[in-house]
């Protein structure tokens, strides 16, 4: 029994559609480009919210420089995103200040001692320049909206929270946390469907 002209053109749909996407996967594979929800490597397309909670860290060195606040990923020598799980595990998922001190003690130790070059998913290591070291560290909880805030701009965020500093020397200027940000506010999408009403 052969099968319903609806079944073939659906089967014909499917194939069609299936082989349109994979051609161009394989188009953006080959390019090395990202445009949802087509991905460089398709295992990581999905689609982002509009706005999201990031962390970003902010060094301090004896001379009273500073790196940052910038992405974390450099601080420890493990893939980026792992980074990232580490320290939430270390700062989200519990209060313990003891835990907390002992982590940043211990990162600034061992980029003090010795930096680590990049490689594949492993970000190289902060550096304090030569002659100086690291002595005082700072995460914040950051909030960022991905249409309005910079993409390259690390301090553009709609808000910052400092979740922990650890500055056992006292080497961080008592300094207003505002001037670390350049904030920027969120998308207002009521102003802009209230716009549109009007225009209509």
């Amino acid at each position: 029994m052969s099968p319903t002209p609806r079944a073939k053109l659906l089967s014909r749909a499917i194939l069609a559609g299936t082989s349109a996407y994979l051609a161009g996967q394989v188009v953006h594979t080959v390019l090395n480009t990202n445009r949802w929800p087509f991905c460089t490597f398709n295992m990581f397309a999905y689609h982002k919210r509009d706005q999201a909670l990031q962390m970003r860290v902010r060094l301090v060195t004896d001379d009273g420089g500073t790196v940052g606040p910038t992405d974390p990923w450099s601080l420890l020598p493990l893939e980026f995103f792992r980074v990232v799980s580490v320290l939430e595990r270390v700062f989200y998922a519990q209060d313990d200040i003891e835990a907390r001190d002992r982590f940043c003690r211990q990162a600034l130790e061992r980029l003090n001692r010795r930096g680590w070059r990049a490689w594949d998913e492993v970000k190289a290591s902060f550096s304090a320049g030569p002659g100086r070291r690291f002595v005082a560290l700072e995460l914040y909880f950051v909030e960022v909206d991905f249409r309005t805030c910079s993409p390259v701009d690390r301090t553009s965020v709609t808000s910052a929270e400092l979740v922990h500093r650890y500055d056992p020397e006292g080497v961080v200027a008592h300094q207003q946390e505002d001037r670390l940000w350049r904030f920027v506010e969120p998308f207002a999408e009521e102003t802009e469907k209230e716009g549109a009403g009007h225009a209509a």
